[in-house]
């Protein structure tokens, strides 16, 4: 899909050449940025809308599975006023798709999104940390009308979001858990079967760096467009009901990311540069910061997972909780199905209580699953016959250690 072509040179120019073009042009491309910017506004809301609302318990506090808060000292917010936060965030969402200026709905939601991300650290999911990202650039156009200047530099900051989640969501799959048993699970929804299975799990993590590098370049985006899109479709098929039906609150974000590519890849003639460093916005900056540098940090345990774009690596942090058949009575009904009998030991699996209560995966680090053994431990008196056991993801460092608690240990002294 090529550009306009009277529109090519403008978005390659700089802010002198932009002002000094024929009325024409200018009104073309101001046309051209204005629909492009309120699509992907329109996009990004309804994809975090429809995540929020597939995962409703993941952000109120009347539930069964711990909150992870940042700060111990953070109080629980209680009932109703939980579902009044809620609800205010869905309004304001509401705001920002609906409003003809929506900016001061835009920075207000992100302001209450973060706080309230404080109380709990598993709504630190990696689609809801993008779409946080990508709404604090669209709130960073003025919307004046003729600024075609920030809103060129509000949407590449979209691009340069985008670019760095491709790259990094691959080049953390990078690793001998994902090849040996990431992957196959992923392609085991395929019904049929594939001779070189063992070269395509090879490859995978490659294709998804390069997905990102190609739709930041100008030379090679089209085949990023291109890969991207069969990727995407991909997972749907996967993960949605004719494959493992499993993890559905991605559904609509993988969706997103296909309208993404193509309303931020297509029809533009931005550069490497224009992307990655020529900005007028220090947000930009910022972005690079947090997608482009600090995720590199979590190669050596000192960044967590969940904002360094591991997805489904295979690679993360994990731990169970091990109990006696006197300790499961006594927990909560609600919680009781999560206890499964494996290999004669009943573990309450933490990953499907997460899934089972709020639709999405736990928060992939140790002071999320410390405070679930915490939690079991404050239900059953203290009981010497619960264990929380794992291991923390493999890192540059090494293997990943061992995870060993009892009630009796440092669970007994983590703040609720």
């Amino acid at each position: 899909m090529g550009a306009t072509p009277n529109l090519q040179p403008a978005l390659a120019t700089e802010t002198d050449s932009v002002n000094a073009g024929p009325v024409s042009t200018a009104g073309n491309l101001q046309l051209v940025a204005d629909r492009t910017l309120l699509r992907v506004k329109t996009t990004v809301v309804v994809g975090f809308l429809a995540s929020i609302l597939l995962s409703p318990k993941l952000w109120v506090s009347t539930r069964f599975y711990p909150l992870v808060p940042v700060f111990h000292w953070l109080p629980r917010i209680p009932l109703p006023l939980d579902y009044v936060c809620f609800g205010i965030l869905l309004a304001l969402l509401a705001g920002v798709a609906f409003a003809a200026r929506p900016r001061k709905y835009t920075l207000t939601f992100v302001v209450l999104f973060a706080i309230y991300s404080l109380f709990d650290q598993t709504r630190w999911q990696p689609w809801a940390y993008q779409y946080w990202l990508m709404l604090i650039a669209l709130g960073c156009f003025s919307c004046n009308p003729g600024d075609v200047i920030g809103e060129r530099d509000a949407l590449n900051i979209c691009r340069l979001i985008m670019g760095c989640t491709y790259f990094y969501s691959g080049f953390q799959k990078l690793n001998t858990r994902f090849f040996a048993e990431g992957m196959p699970w992923v392609l085991g929804t395929l019904h049929f079967q594939i001779p070189a299975l063992h070269y395509i799990v090879r490859i995978t993590p490659f294709i998804e760096v390069s997905i990102g590098l190609c739709l930041l370049s100008r030379r090679f985006r089209k085949i990023g467009v291109v890969n991207g899109i069969i990727m995407h479709l991909f997972i749907l098929y996967s993960f949605g009901p004719l494959g493992l039906n499993w993890n559905s609150v991605v559904w609509p974000w993988n969706v997103v990311m296909i309208a993404l590519i193509l309303l931020l890849f297509t029809k533009t003639d931005v550069t490497f540069g224009d992307i990655v460093w020529r900005n007028r916005f220090v947000y930009q900056k910022v972005v690079l910061v947090l997608l482009g540098v600090l995720p590199s940090l979590s190669f050596v345990g000192l960044w967590p997972s969940d904002l360094s774009l591991c997805l489904y690596t295979a690679n993360l942090t994990e731990a169970q909780v091990l109990m006696s058949q006197k300790v499961k009575d006594q927990l909560p009904p609600e919680v009781q199905p999560y206890v499964k009998n494996v290999s004669g030991h009943l573990v309450l699996r933490t990953q499907d209580w997460s899934f089972g209560e709020m639709n999405v995966p736990p928060y992939a680090e140790i002071q999320s699953f410390t405070t679930i053994g915490k939690t079991v431990c404050q239900w059953v008196n203290y009981s010497p016959d619960v264990v929380l056991s794992g291991y923390e993801k493999n890192t540059l460092r090494g293997p990943g250690k061992e995870i060993r608690n009892t009630c009796f240990g440092t669970m007994a002294n983590v703040h609720p």
